[in-house]
Formats: C-alpha cells, sequence, structure tokens
C-alpha cells in the first residue's frame, strides 16, 4: 500500500509499495499523482539549407538540422513518507516534480534530448533513362532521454512510462553523475545511395531497375545494472563498451510495365524486390546488463542507519554524487562474476526477404 501499511489479512507486512498508482486519490506527495500544472511535450526545431543546380540534371543540396527536446511527459518515481515508491505524472526536472525533488535534497534532472546533423546530398533527375540521390549525413544524438520508444530497453513502446525517470537515480551512473552522453540510436556518420535505370522495350513496355544501398555508424553499447529495480544504470557511463558493427544493407528490385488497352490506359505491373540482397548479418545489439540476475539495494552498499524512507532518501542523495562502481563490481565478482552472455552478440540483422507483387493501375 502507498503508505507502507500492513496488507490485509495480517499474513506480510508491506515494507515498500513499487506500483502504488498514480491515480490514488489524496495527497500527491504521499500516493502520487498528476501535476496539476502539467505543461505539455514541447520539441524545438530549427533547420537551415542551401540547394543549387549545378547542371543540367544534377542538384547539389546542404541541410543544417538541430532538434531539441524543451520539455518531456513521464511518470516520475520518488519516495514518500512511508519509505514507498510513487509516481507523480509530471515534466521531468520542473514543476512538481523539480520541486518534489529538490524539497528531499535531491537533484532533479531535466529530459535531454538533442540531435544535431549535417547533410550532403546530390541528385540526378531521370534523364537518358537513368536517376540516382545520394546523401552523407554526419550527427549526434546526445541526452538522458531515450524518447517515447526507449532504446535504453531496446525500443520499448510505452510512450510517457518507460524507465525514464522512474526513479531520482535514473537519468545517472554508478559513477555519482547524470548519464548524459549519445542515446541509443545514435549513429554519427549515415551515407545513402538510391539509383534506378529504366529500359524501355516500345510504346507498352518498360523494366525498371531499382537499388539502394546504406552504409551507417554502429549505435553506442552501455554496461548496465540493476539498483533499486532499475535495470537501466549505466555501470560506467554511456556507450563504454563501443558499438556495434557499422552496418550495411543493400536491396534491389525490378518492375515490369505492360500498358495496354485504347491510349494504353491500362497498366499492369509485375514486381519483385529483394531487401539485403547479400543476406548480410550485422550485429545490431549486444547483451548488455553485466549481472542481470543480481540486483542492490541501499543495503548492499553500508546505508542501515534511520527509518526506512531516511535510509532509503539518504542512498538516493549518496548515488546521485558518488561513485559506486568500484563497489558494485567488486560485488558482481563475489557472487560469482559476469554473466556468461555480457557481451555477446543477441540481435543480428534480418535475412534475405523476398517480396513478390503483381498490381493493375486503370
Amino acid at each position: 500500500t502507498p503508505g507502507g501499511i500492513a496488507n490485509s489479512g495480517g499474513i506480510s507486512q508491506c515494507q515498500r509499495d513499487f506500483r502504488a498508482p498514480s491515480n490514488t486519490p489524496g495527497d500527491v506527495l504521499q500516493v502520487g499523482g498528476v501535476d496539476p500544472d502539467l505543461k505539455p511535450f514541447r520539441q524545438t526545431e530549427f533547420t537551415v539549407g542551401y540547394e543549387r543546380q549545378i547542371s543540367r540534371d544534377y542538384i547539389f543540396s546542404s541541410r543544417y538540422t538541430h532538434k531539441q527536446v524543451d520539455r518531456a511527459v513521464e511518470d516520475l518515481g520518488f519516495i514518500n513518507a512511508g519509505g514507498s515508491e510513487v509516481f507523480l505524472i509530471g515534466n521531468p526536472g520542473i514543476g512538481l516534480a523539480g520541486q518534489t525533488f529538490t524539497d528531499s535534497g535531491l537533484i532533479p534532472l531535466k529530459a535531454t534530448r538533442d540531435y544535431d546533423a549535417l547533410e550532403l546530398r546530390l541528385d540526378k533527375r531521370l534523364s537518358n533513362n537513368f536517376y540516382f540521390n545520394a546523401s552523407y549525413t554526419y550527427s549526434r544524438l546526445f541526452g538522458n532521454y531515450a524518447g517515447l520508444a526507449s532504446s535504453d530497453e531496446g525500443g520499448r513502446t510505452s510512450p510517457n512510462v518507460n524507465r525514464n525517470f522512474d526513479s531520482p537515480i535514473s537519468g545517472y551512473s554508478a559513477l555519482g553523475q547524470p548519464d548524459d552522453g549519445r542515446l541509443g540510436t545514435d549513429r554519427p556518420h549515415l551515407f545513402k545511395i538510391s539509383a534506378g535505370y529504366n529500359v524501355d522495350w516500345g510504346s507498352s513496355n518498360t523494366t525498371e531497375f531499382t537499388g539502394f544501398q546504406n552504409i551507417s555508424s554502429g549505435t553506442p553499447i552501455t554496461t548496465t545494472v540493476t539498483v533499486l529495480g532499475i535495470g537501466t544504470i549505466p555501470l560506467n557511463g554511456r556507450g563504454d563498451l563501443g558499438r556495434t558493427d557499422r552496418f550495411t544493407q543493400t536491396d534491389f528490385g525490378v518492375r515490369h510495365r505492360y500498358k495496354f488497352g485504347r491510349d494504353n490506359k491500362f497498366t499492369m505491373v509485375g514486381e519483385i524486390d529483394f531487401l539485403n540482397l547479400f543476406d548480410e548479418d550485422n550485429e545490431l545489439g549486444q547483451f548488455n546488463s553485466i549481472a542481470p540476475n543480481q540486483g542492490f539495494n541501499e543495503g548492499d552498499f553500508g546505508f542501515t542507519t534511520g527509518t526506512d524512507s531516511e535510509n532509503l532518501v539518504n542512498f538516493l542523495r549518496a548515488f546521485q554524487t558518488t561513485s559506486f562502481s568500484s563497489q558494485i563490481n567488486t560485488m558482481i565478482t563475489a557472487n560469482g562474476g559476469n554473466d556468461v552472455r555480457y557481451r555477446q552478440t543477441n540481435s543480428f540483422q534480418g535475412p534475405r526477404t523476398v517480396r513478390f507483387g503483381v498490381r493493375f493501375i486503370f
């Protein structure tokens, strides 16, 4: 129960509740709730670009884009007077959420998600039966907010109620610092080219060959540990394990169009597409939890004095400013060492896919 009182029936005692619903009537600071001054999600973006036709068939363009999350909406976990974890639906770091953390001597964090990208592009219009467009993008995705489809949890789609900010230590690493860094879908280098060539067999038959090539950087890999039930705590900061393999994929397609009827107003199209033509199996992810069966709480770090609530809040304050990384590594070693799956590839590029289709256009 939210107040940490005995469960009905007298069979067991609830020392701490990790699932107090946010719509429980009562004092928001004791049972959770919704910030009465909740602000909507807001993102700021600006883009500047340049474009020039460099010949009859070719256009060069460039673009710089900046995007930033100004405000997020999340369920934020904090500790009430009874020592239970309760959730407030609010804006991380501001409003009632920020004030609640400050009143408890904790450091509130705002949601940070900044994206900067420079794109260079060359396009050739369809002429002489041939066209293509090629682009290179250099970018950075930086912050502490894994997004509505959380890249810290393998793309978990629970918008606004992911593990982001679920505890006062969410957003911190075991080094006692905010875990700002390259986010899970950051790919600094991205090159793409798509092209097509048409073969005319007469007034009624045309075959089009198309291709697409993608070459991009791998994504960051971060060692995580579980502290107070939060399994996304970086042990050594974001990206400590480097990146996954470089990603490459080639797609190829063929489409044949046959026109018939008066004035060729009807068209039959037969098509075949090869996705991942060369059946590549690039690495997409690694098992990054160093000890998934070992969860740590305040007692493991020597915070054993005072009431349950005081004990826990003192630990939360310490975790935000003190490095426990070495101590966690020592405890993992004492309990049998790293998980055997740690750093093993657990996600691969999908295999070659072939799709067939027929269309009738009229």
